[in-house]
């Protein structure tokens, strides 16, 4: 069996409302996914499957529309959460402030625009597969970086610190 992250796009109090995450997980089970767990409180879910990432997807896809949602979902395996964190990127931000160091996942490997090749800051960049670590230096909240508009394509942020929590709920 493989073990597995989904990361659900925009999910919050609205989407609770309508999505109880506990019962998205019993949905989850219920359509073959082995040990579901919801990982914190904003749409991550870890379980096992036999199946490939492809299918998990659409499963975990199925149980999110079957509550009358369209949130995206991303997944990614233990293997490539793994290599996510032995890249150990900003070690700094990592150790001083992982709730403000962001990791951006896309579906695939984007073609990466020259903006961000040669972005000069004030963020730090790192573009990783179909992940970009973004080290917004403590103040998430003044950033006026645009991703998905500069890459064109969509993606869903997680911080760092959800990152390990995650690492952690899969045994890494």
């Amino acid at each position: 069996m493989t073990a597995y992250v989904a990361l659900l796009r925009n999910i919050g109090p609205l989407t609770h409302a309508k999505m109880p995450l506990s019962e998205l997980a019993a949905r989850c089970t219920n359509a073959g996914l082995h040990d579901v767990v919801n990982v914190g409180n904003t749409g991550n879910l870890v379980f096992e499957s036999e199946q490939s990432q492809a299918p998990v997807e659409a499963i975990v896809t199925t149980a999110v529309r079957s509550f009358g949602l369209g949130n995206e979902v991303f997944t990614r395996t233990r293997r490539q959460v793994q290599m996510l964190i032995d890249l150990k990127p900003f070690p700094e931000a990592a150790a001083g402030w992982p709730g403000k160091l962001g990791v951006c996942f896309f579906h695939k490997d984007p073609s990466w625009p020259e903006a961000y090749k040669t972005y000069k800051g004030p963020e730090l960049l790192r573009m990783f597969s179909n992940h970009l670590i973004v080290d917004y230096g403590g103040k998430i909240a003044v950033s006026r970086l645009t991703v998905e508009k500069t890459v064109g394509k969509r993606m869903t942020q997680r911080s760092w610190s959800s990152v390990l929590r995650i690492a952690e709920a899969i045994k890494i």
